[in-house]
């Protein structure tokens, strides 16, 4: 019965391993062209200018999604666009 317990067990760790492997962000911008994107570094300064203190800045679904502090030193996932670098928010 342990054995069984056991693999029991193993089965459902891995399974909710997998499911959160494939969590996936609801936010996504319009694909455009990586030649038309502003650069990071820009966004990076704009933010920290505002404020911030950026931990990670990482692209997911077309985004420049952003982690750290904002200006209130909340912590903060945010995405924005790209090419306007306007707050990106999941469609409701």
């Amino acid at each position: 019965m342990n054995r069984f317990l056991l693999r029991s067990f193993a089965a459902f760790v891995l399974a909710g391993a997998g499911a959160a492997a494939f969590a996936q962000h609801a936010e996504k911008c319009e694909e455009i062209p990586q030649a038309e994107w502003k650069p990071q570094a820009e966004l990076e300064r704009k933010l920290t200018n505002q404020g911030w203190k950026i931990s990670r800045v990482k692209i997911t679904n077309g985004c420049y999604e952003v982690y750290g502090r904002d200006e209130k030193n909340n912590k903060v996932e945010t995405f924005f666009h790209p090419k306007t670098f306007e707050v990106v928010t999941a469609p409701k």
